[in-house]
């Protein structure tokens, strides 16, 4: 920081305190009355823009950081800023160019390539973001977010670029285990747990220290159900979208882990006749009953009927102790709508014409907010990846603090997670 008076320097440390304590509004307005007051520091015009980010205040967050750059064109840390500014208002290209004069600046700044790298995942230029997460790590071996978005954008791009990169090389190593696990609808819990065995052989050797703190596993085929969006809805409105009243799925409900990874393999070589959505994971949620979870997304209730039957005498062969069933829509409708998810009151709960009113102002409110982050939906790789791996041994963690034994017929020594240890324990009932 440069030479301050210290009535100035105490006021800023205010700022910064008022900030690091969520109490934004007051650093705000506290940061406003010192450019008021004709204090022309970058320093303090950058903390400024960082407030106006958090608050989403996105133009002003911008400008402050012009304003910035106007008194210190060297402030490398505000060009990277800047970059965010402009990436959540939608200016893409301007984004861009703003990491690059960060980086031009300082050749090791690691956040600034993770935030290049990201421009380009959103709109699915894989090879070109995979370049960037590989020299944001490069800089910082340990950057959370670069590790993470290098680990997720591999579940849909397969890529060659090891140069030397740990996260690459492990996953296109567990790539090339040859499993009759992966093969066959046959699945021994012995075989199991000797592929998942050495799949974290090659994590162990290969990852030194990698937090990943995914629970689902997801095989998209490209379509974007827009899930966000209608929990928004939900969410400020309490109503229900009219695009999930059309949305069914069938669920699987098992009571061990070990039964939630046979799962996830099936899943992996199940072939559906309208290449529908599905995932497995834990539940993490609050008040939702249930441990182990799968879902199939489907279009209608026939769809769903369809694909239940499908499924069923396979599942018997392959699983014990689970539950199928049909639902539509998210558990947490039928909160405030009982019924809502019972197949069998589809003619007792009905769209609300009034709220589509509502669905038009949230629509309005995503277009005028952040256009950061809108990514492109791929194609999942039907390969299994490091980040499938992870989220498996998160599951074992899970496993093992809510006290299920079975995770022991996979292994007793698989890698646990302290972050999705202490995040079960929150929701252990």
């Amino acid at each position: 920081m440069i030479k301050l008076k210290n009535s100035i320097r105490s006021e800023i440390d205010k700022i910064i305190y008022l900030y690091k304590s969520k109490n934004l509004i007051a650093a705000l307005n506290l940061s406003n009355k010192l450019i008021g007051l004709k204090h022309n520091i970058p320093f303090l015009f950058n903390i400024n823009g960082i407030i106006n980010l958090s608050l989403e205040n996105w133009t002003n967050a911008l400008l402050a950081f012009k304003k910035t750059l106007e008194y210190d064109n060297k402030f490398i840390e505000a060009y990277n800023n800047l970059g965010v500014a402009f990436s959540h208002l939608g200016e893409n290209d301007k984004a861009i160019e703003s990491y690059k004069k960060a980086i031009e600046l300082n050749k090791n700044y690691a956040s600034a390539y993770n935030n290049l790298a990201t421009q380009y995942d959103d709109y699915g230029k894989y090879s070109v973001a995979i370049n960037y997460y590989i020299k944001a790590l490069k800089c910082n071996p340990e950057h959370f977010n670069a590790q993470n978005n290098l680990i997720r954008i591999l579940n849909f791009y397969k890529t060659d670029q090891l140069e030397n990169n740990s996260i690459i090389k492990a996953n296109n190593k567990i790539q090339e285990i040859h499993s009759k696990i992966l093969t066959s609808n046959e699945i021994l819990t012995s075989d199991l747990s000797k592929y998942i065995k050495e799949c974290n052989e090659i994590i162990k050797i290969n990852l030194k220290k990698t937090i990943y703190l995914d629970t689902q596993i997801h095989r998209r085929n490209g379509e974007n159900l827009n899930c966000d969006r209608h929990k928004k809805a939900f969410n400020k409105y309490n109503i229900i979208p009219e695009y999930c009243f059309s949305c069914f799925k069938v669920q699987i409900e098992l009571k061990e882990v070990s039964q939630l990874i046979k799962l996830f393999i099936f899943f992996n070589n199940l072939k559906l006749p309208n290449d529908n959505i599905r995932k497995c994971f834990v539940e993490l949620r609050e008040n939702i009953k249930g441990n182990y979870k799968a879902l199939i997304y489907c279009s209608s209730v026939d769809d769903a009927k369809v694909i239940s039957k499908l499924i069923e005498v396979d599942l018997n062969k392959l699983l014990k102790n689970f539950n199928l069933d049909i639902k539509r829509g998210c558990t947490e409708f039928d909160f405030s709508f009982p019924g809502y998810k019972d197949v069998k009151k589809l003619n007792e709960i009905f769209y609300n014409e009034e709220w589509r009113k509502k669905e038009k102002l949230i629509d309005i409110e995503i277009a005028s907010g952040s256009q950061k982050g809108k990514k492109k939906f791929s194609r999942s790789l039907n390969n299994i990846t490091l980040s499938e791996v992870l989220i498996i041994n998160n599951w074992l963690t899970y496993a093992k603090i809510i006290g299920d034994e079975s995770y022991k017929e996979i292994s007793s020594e698989f890698i646990f997670s302290n972050h999705i240890s202490a995040l079960t324990k929150k929701i252990v009932k």
